[in-house]
């Protein structure tokens, strides 16, 4: 929460609050190099101490006239560092500025091949640069580039937790490493989201059951509330107490309970539960679940329910369960207007579809776009390769870029955008994805927009309805880096082609 303040005045330099901190204790330079001196406030020293959490995920996003340190500023996104990992050795350039060609504006690729390790060759070329734009703070560990408390307090646990393997040595390493594993799989367990935090709970012995209670010293009635006759622990209440056993027999799981009874530990009980397979896991997940559901309530004082009504409510949520994981596919986005065929644009307006391609192990992409008239009438096309782009979404900005500057090369100026990336939708409608490793990408197409365009609106489809221009991003890849290609009306025989499938596309199949 300190370090959130400390980006506040990083991000926010010209409120009343930075002001004011500004003349007092850091009027000639960053809030990021002050120290703590004698006589400073309480306030302003907590936001200090907040700074030294700050500075484990920042990064510099580069601009054409960096002033940053290529080896002790944050500005490479390789993971924990940031930092480059080629050893400086007897290198004298100093500043980042100096790897950018001054002709071009763009990276001297022969001069970092030169003087850095091949993965730090790789990142580097993968920036974006675009003139104009200033060096800018981002958040290393988002990918909006946004400071979170989450994403902080992950980061500094992942750090206290690689400190202690440090320290104790590798036979605790191997135990991280197993328990990393465990609750990697806990939270892609195929259940409600309400039902995991339980789960982890009770792997920790941490729900609040009568004896867990009485050892943090009070003075309570430590007896079962389901059956009153045993003191009550996780073992005893979802394995041993007679009311749970006969919830287990009527779900014929009672084969599992017994082998559970026989483990050690919660934490063994929990990894047992991971390494079942299909429904007999649902099963068993939704019958905790249903009995510790029921549990709260004869612990509050309500009437207590059957067996027979435990059963069902555990046999209810388990096959929710399975309808959501036998149903469509979780992760597919849907287009915004349900379409699968592409339409041609109305009146005068052209339509700009774009798409970008992307190899994630060369750090290499593509683009693609076609501009097409109400007849959908190929105006304009282009492709080409790109030398190295850092994610899959700057891939896709860079198509908008290009067909953007080709059409206004073209005199075009009434455009519709569509696209089958939802992110970059959202990256050119609003700035949250400025601080991203393609936000120059993303302000640049907003600056174009706004000075050559008269925008009707920037739409996301669905890829049956992008197909020409997926197809024109993926012939991009065998291209040559130096030498885009765009193609004026008439266009190729080959785009033609891709353009008369898309008019002939089935709109209720898509085929």
């Amino acid at each position: 929460m300190l370090a959130r303040q400390g980006w506040r005045l990083l991000t926010e330099p010209d409120s009343l609050c930075a002001q004011v901190l500004r003349a007092k204790y850091f009027p000639y330079g960053n809030p990021l190099v002050a120290g703590e001196k004698p006589g400073i406030s309480y306030s302003w020293r907590s936001i200090l101490r907040g700074f030294m959490a700050l500075k484990e995920g920042l990064i510099w996003k580069v601009g054409d006239e960096s002033q940053l340190n290529i080896w002790s500023d944050p500005w490479i996104p390789n993971g924990v560092s940031r930092k480059p990992c080629t050893p400086r050795g007897r290198v004298l350039l100093n500043k980042v500025a100096e790897l950018i060609d001054p002709t071009t504006g763009q990276w001297d690729e022969i001069l970092i091949c030169s003087i850095f390790w091949e993965d730090d060759v790789q990142h580097i070329l993968s920036l974006p640069l675009k003139n104009g734009y200033e060096d800018t703070i981002a958040w290393h560990f988002d990918q909006r580039g946004l400071f979170s408390v989450k994403s902080a307090y992950h980061r500094l646990e992942d750090k206290r937790e690689q400190e202690k393997v440090r320290q104790v040595g590798s036979s605790s390493s191997g135990r991280a490493e197993g328990e990393d594993k465990i609750w990697g799989q806990l939270w892609k367990l195929d259940c409600a989201p309400k039902v995991k935090p339980f789960l982890w709970r009770l792997a920790h012995d941490s729900l609040p059951l009568r004896m867990n209670i009485a050892r943090r010293g009070m003075e309570i009635d430590t007896r079962c509330p389901m059956c009153w006759r045993y003191d009550e622990d996780g073992g005893h209440s979802f394995l041993r107490c007679k009311e749970v056993r006969k919830c287990w027999r009527e779900l014929n799981l009672e084969d599992i309970r017994v082998r559970m009874t026989t483990l050690r530990t919660v934490k063994e009980v929990v990894q047992e539960l991971l390494n079942m397979k299909g429904g007999r896991q649902k099963d068993v997940t939704s019958l905790l679940w249903a009995w510790w559901s029921e549990r709260n309530k004869a612990n509050a004082g309500e009437p207590g329910v059957s067996v027979l009504e435990i059963t069902r409510k555990a046999r209810l949520l388990s096959a929710e369960i399975m309808q959501l994981t036998q149903g469509p596919d979780k992760t597919r986005v849907t287009s915004t207007d349900g379409r699968r065929r592409w339409i041609p644009p109305q009146g005068e307006v052209l339509k700009v579809n774009t798409d970008g391609a992307f190899m994630a192990k060369e750090k290499c992409g593509a683009w693609g776009f076609v501009i097409r008239d109400s007849e959908g009438h190929g105006v304009l096309a282009g492709a080409g390769h790109l030398r190295a782009v850092y994610d899959a979404l700057s891939a896709e900005g860079e198509a908008c870029l290009a067909a953007l500057q080709a059409a206004m090369e073209a005199g075009i100026s009434r455009v519709i955008i569509e696209t089958d990336s939802l992110l970059l939708v959202k990256a050119i409608r609003t700035s949250e994805l400025d601080y991203g490793p393609g936000g120059v990408i993303f302000r640049e197409i907003r600056e174009l927009l706004s000075l050559y365009f008269s925008l009707e609106s920037v739409v996301h489809v669905h890829r049956s309805c992008n197909q020409c221009a997926h197809e024109l991003a993926h012939s991009g890849l065998s291209g040559d880096p130096d030498q885009p290609t765009i193609w004026f009306d008439p266009l190729p025989s080959f785009v033609r082609t891709l353009l008369d499938r898309d008019l002939m596309t089935d709109p209720e199949s898509g085929e």
